[in-house]
């Protein structure tokens, strides 16, 4: 395992933004941030939360189910992202939408900028590399990049506010993925 950028870390509440390269991503990312306050995450109630094992389980380690529909979150889901930022909280969110199984970087989903803009928090980029395929003694690089602030001017309307945020979160994801190749 190769950390790089933990004083990057900003002080809560924030999102962290990181690329997905498998289901197991969380357990390389999570554990190089501070323990409290608890980071949550959300996943997917039909794949995920799909045995009561796991519906009892994955809400003590803080994930929660969302039902996402034509690719936006479900009413609940919004409301508790907002509920865990209002109160101080962390957010992991995958803005890929999906794992990209180690290609190029996928369009990122506008979403995290709203969540931002909206709870006014930043962003912490983080991208991941070596887990798309786990093998012994393989590598396995996290890199947190500088916060991405949602500090644009309020005049700007709110797409353009939010394909910056998204833009700026890319820019810092791919800065990083490339960073940690060369």
């Amino acid at each position: 395992m190769t950390v790089t950028g933990l004083e990057n870390i900003p002080k809560p509440p924030y999102i962290i933004a990181a690329n997905h390269q498998a289901w197991f991503d969380p357990a390389f990312i999570i554990p190089f941030f501070p323990e409290r306050p608890l980071i949550y995450t959300m996943a997917k109630r039909q794949t995920v939360f799909n045995g009561a094992w796991k519906r009892r389980l994955l809400p003590l380690i803080g994930v929660f189910p969302i039902a996402p529909d034509r690719g936006e979150l479900d009413e609940q889901g919004l409301r508790t992202v907002y509920q865990i930022l209002e109160r101080g909280g962390v957010m992991l969110i995958f803005p890929e939408g999906r794992y990209s199984r180690g290609r190029a970087l996928r369009p990122l989903k506008n979403g995290i900028g709203y969540f931002a803009l909206n709870a006014g928090v930043a962003i912490s980029p983080v991208a991941v590399r070596g887990t798309d395929s786990l093998f012994p003694f393989k590598r396995v690089e996290v890199s947190i990049g500088p916060p991405v602030m949602p500090d644009l001017p309020t005049w700007w309307g709110l797409t353009r506010r939010v394909s910056t945020v998204v833009g700026r979160v890319r820019s810092a994801i791919y800065a990083a993925l490339n960073r940690r190749r060369a």
